[in-house]
């Protein structure tokens, strides 16, 4: 982070995705006075003549009208700004339907209909995902590229399990690594190829015949400020201070389950409690 940012900035932008950064952006803006465009599903009070935009959208965590206009406010911003800029970018979950802007001729429902349609048939979210990165603007590197040749730092919350940067949020300041058959594969896989809007496989014909091939993020630098593993790790640690023997037992757990903290016979055996009281932290 020190490369991007000991250089000087004439100008320093923020812009973020998703609810649970709201506070972090507010702070961050009332130390710099900077302006912000920031897409948030609810409500939230600003005080008078705050420098703070705010768009809400994506009601039910479904991309909608008011998150598209947000995410094309954010994408005019990105392309206005210049080599001696630098955009910090919040993202946490949700930024997948909250930053929707697909590529004409597709239209916002053409690629709602047939995300319904992959999740209806069984998709997983990192299919999903690389569905709608071919689609977008601004997922799969598309906020980076617009902001270019101005520096992008990029805060992330991550709420996928392994932090795969590229996936979290559809990764708008990560260059996707799929390809257009890529994408064939995964609508032959569920029977949709034959259901694809025109306006579809024009994208998608677009880019697989796109003489400078995929862009890259080269001026982008992506950091995970938050995960189940700082999480567990950090609750390890305070756990610890308080006198018990942690044990990190999972940071990958998914679906539901009989959390495993709540069996203890693994002592009964030994015919006496442990020497130190035990924890099981995971998540």
């Amino acid at each position: 982070m020190e490369l991007l940012l000991s250089q000087s900035c004439s100008w320093w932008p923020m812009v973020g995705e998703g609810r649970t950064l709201i506070s972090c952006g507010i702070k961050t803006m009332e130390r710099s006075g900077n302006y912000l465009i920031w897409l948030q599903k609810g409500e939230m009070l600003l005080k008078p003549h705050s420098h703070v935009q705010v768009f809400e959208g994506a009601e039910d965590n479904l991309p909608d009208r008011d998150a598209l206009r947000a995410a094309l406010a954010i994408r005019q911003l990105a392309e206005g700004l210049t080599a001696d800029d630098l955009l910090l970018v919040l993202i946490s979950g949700g930024g997948s339907a909250l930053l929707p802007a697909p590529i004409p001729p597709v239209t916002l429902e053409e690629k709602q209909t047939l995300t319904r349609l992959l999740a209806a048939r069984g998709a997983t979210i990192q299919e999903l995902n690389t569905i709608r990165k071919a689609l977008s603007q601004l997922k799969g590197g598309g906020l980076a590229q617009a902001a270019y040749p101005a520096q992008v730092v990029s805060l992330i919350l991550s709420d996928v399990v392994g932090d795969p940067v590229e996936v979290i949020a559809s990764g708008p300041t990560v260059a996707s690594s799929h390809s257009v058959q890529d994408c064939l594969h995964i609508v032959n896989r569920y029977g949709l190829r034959a259901a694809l809007p025109r306006s579809v496989k024009t994208v998608l014909s677009r880019a697989d015949s796109d003489p400078h091939g995929p862009h890259t993020c080269g001026h982008v630098l992506n950091v995970i400020i938050g995960s189940n593993v700082l999480a567990l790790a950090e609750a390890q640690r305070q756990a610890e201070a308080l006198g018990y023997q942690a044990v990190v037992l999972s940071a990958a757990m998914q679906g539901w389950g009989t959390p495993a903290a709540h069996r203890d016979d693994r002592y009964q055996c030994h015919g006496h409690p442990p020497l130190v009281p035990a924890a099981s932290v995971m998540a």
